[in-house]
Parts: structure tokens; C-alpha cells; sequence
């Protein structure tokens, strides 16, 4: 199993260049302790996530870290032109000489599309067409385009790609068909709010369709794999983690109801089962731990459960240490012990 990172870069209260600040630090402390990748969302106009251009965000990671790789959880393409996002990456793909990967959607929030002026109902369609420049521009010394939505005289894409023959693409899915169908394509998958037992039939139903593909598998880079994100905090003792995390989870739960800041400052059961509604249909702490919901626990129990992940086919695992109230020390912290108790014992002795 590989790790890495996922962030939404919550808006918890501190000021902004903070933020950005704090995260830029974890990810080159994530890189010492041998964390291999890391990923933005992009969300808008609210405190659920401050990355409204994550790329700029790959553009200052990529400055600080050596071997690690960078994408986006998704470019939400409904949101950009095409041929200007093409461009961006890249640009992204040649400063980072290519570790850089391209995470493709549509975008999942209504209020977003009408902020910009977009129709919900056309994301799809809008996406599958966004996908088509971008491979014709990355792929091409010339092209041109006439579609539903956009529509191009011959143009070449300058900068060209650094990767061959373009930067790996990803897709998100959360059902068993829909990450099937991701696999047909031959593209890696990423997961997050989905149980356990969800993620492991969607394990099967991947590696089931990746074998029906005619063409062979990538490698490296562009080899398929099932990628899962988990919120996660480790603190020594299992009492600890849980009172910091339940929190820090009600915290996150609070700010994807698109609530503002300040967060609350207490925990509440009950408070929490209103805020998984939308996403989980509803669920208390200990459900949501029951059902493999987040990784928080003291080193060994979460060593346990990243063992488990691992068993049911987990490729690649993603933390979310940064979500709800955390503070810069306590993801440090998480960071830290997780590698102490999951990463450092995988390595093999120096001989």
C-alpha cells in the first residue's frame, strides 16, 4: 500500500496566508516521513475548502518537496475552459517534471454551478467534452475542436506536456458501477465517504473491469489502482485521539453544511447525526467508526485498520489529518505517529 494526502484547507477561523502556510509545511514534513502524493479539492465561495485554484497550490508544493506527487481531487472541469486548463497543467506538469497527475469531475456542489453562471445538469456532458480537448491538446501538435459547448479554430498547446503522452487522469466514484466504469477506461479510481464493505466490493468490481479492457495495463505512474480517502487523527492514547477527533469530525461535518466560522466548541451526538445527513444519511460517531467512516485511534488501532484496508485491495491510502478545528500541531502530530506506526515499520532494513 502507498500514502498520501488529501486537502480541502477548511477555513477554521485562522487567517488565510496561515493556512496556506501550515499546509505548505505538512506536505514537506509528509515528504520526510514517506509520504509519496498529495491531492487538493477544488471547491468555491465558501469555508468547506479555501482552494478555489488548487493548482496554484501544486505549483508552491512542487517547490518544496523532491520526489512527491501532486494532483487535484478534481479539476472540476465544468468550471474552466478547456483549453486555458490545458495549458495550466501543463505548465503544472513541467515545474513539477511530472509528478503531477490530473483528477477529472464535474463538480458536486449545485450552489457552485449557480454562482458561476453554470447549469447543474449540463456538468456531465460538459465534463466528457472537457476530456476530449484536454487529450486532443496534450496529444496533438495540432488540433481543433467544434463540440456542444465549445468550439475551436486549429490552435498547438504551448507548453507541451513533460509526461508522455500526457499527465496520468483520475476519476472519483463512490458506487460500485460508477467505479467500474472508471476501470473500464483503465484510469485510477479514488473513493472517500463510502463503508469499508462498500470500498471492498468496489475493489472487486474495478479489478473485474480492468480485466475485461483489451489493452494492457499502465505501469508506474499510470498503473490503475483503487485510491481511498480517510479524515484521520492519531494521538498517543485512544481516549485522546477520540475526544480531539469527534470534534475536529463534528468541525468538518459543520463546514460542508457550508457553515461559517467559529466552530463548535463542543461535541454533540446528537448535533453530529444532523450533520451526516447529506453525506452518510445520518450517522453517529461510533456508527460512523463502525462502518470504517475515518481512521482515529491511537497508533496501534489505526495500524490495525490500515492493515485491513490493505487486505480488502486498498491500493493507495489518502489522510485528510486537516479537517474541522485540527491545529498545525496536532496534523504534525498525526503525521508523525502514523509514520512511526504504519510507514517506517514497511520499509526494508538498510543492509
Amino acid at each position: 500500500m502507498d500514502f498520501g494526502l488529501f486537502y480541502y484547507c477548511q477555513g477554521r477561523g485562522v487567517a488565510h496566508d496561515q493556512a496556506y502556510g501550515e499546509m505548505l509545511d505538512q506536505i514537506a514534513l509528509a515528504e520526510t516521513l514517506g509520504f509519496g502524493e498529495c491531492w487538493f479539492a477544488e471547491h468555491h465561495f465558501t469555508d468547506y475548502s479555501l482552494l478555489p485554484s488548487p493548482n496554484l497550490m501544486i505549483a508552491a508544493a512542487a517547490q518544496r518537496t523532491r520526489r512527491m506527487r501532486f494532483g487535484n481531487y478534481v479539476n472540476a472541469l465544468s468550471f474552466h475552459h478547456p483549453l486555458r486548463l490545458a495549458a495550466e497543467a501543463a505548465t503544472l506538469d513541467n515545474l513539477a517534471r511530472g509528478r503531477f497527475d490530473f483528477g477529472v469531475g464535474k463538480g458536486v456542489r449545485p450552489g457552485e454551478f449557480a454562482q458561476l453562471g453554470l447549469k447543474f445538469e449540463d456538468g456531465v456532458a460538459m465534463t466528457e467534452e472537457s476530456i476530449e480537448i484536454l487529450v486532443k491538446a496534450w496529444t496533438n501538435e495540432r488540433a481543433s475542436h467544434a463540440g456542444r459547448f465549445w468550439t475551436f479554430p486549429e490552435f498547438s498547446l504551448r507548453p507541451r506536456v513533460y509526461q508522455r503522452p500526457h499527465p496520468p487522469l483520475h476519476e472519483v466514484a463512490s458506487r460500485p458501477e460508477s467505479v467500474a466504469r472508471v476501470g473500464a477506461r483503465g484510469w485510477p479510481v479514488a473513493m472517500h465517504f463510502a463503508p469499508t464493505d462498500v470500498v471492498a466490493r468496489c475493489v472487486q468490481d474495478y479489478h473485474a473491469a480492468l480485466a475485461r479492457r483489451a489493452e494492457p495495463a499502465g505501469t508506474g505512474a499510470y498503473r490503475p489502482r483503487l485510491l481511498l480517502c480517510r479524515e484521520t487523527l492519531v494521538a498517543e492514547t485512544a481516549d485522546a485521539a477520540r475526544a480531539e477527533g469527534a470534534l475536529a469530525l463534528q468541525g468538518f461535518w459543520y463546514l460542508s453544511s457550508l457553515a461559517s466560522p467559529p466552530l463548535p466548541a463542543e461535541f454533540s451526538d446528537v448535533r453530529f447525526k444532523e450533520l451526516t445527513a447529506r453525506v452518510w444519511g445520518g450517522q453517529t460517531y461510533d456508527e460512523l467508526e463502525a462502518i470504517g467512516g475515518f481512521l482515529i485511534g491511537a497508533p496501534d488501532q489505526v495500524a490495525a485498520r490500515v492493515a485491513h484496508l490493505e487486505a480488502i485491495g486498498v491500493d493507495t491510502l489518502l489522510l485528510v489529518c486537516s479537517f474541522g478545528n485540527t491545529a498545525h500541531a496536532q496534523v504534525c502530530r498525526t503525521l508523525e505517529l502514523f509514520a512511526g506506526a504504519v510507514i517506517r515499520p514497511r520499509r526494508a532494513p538498510i543492509r
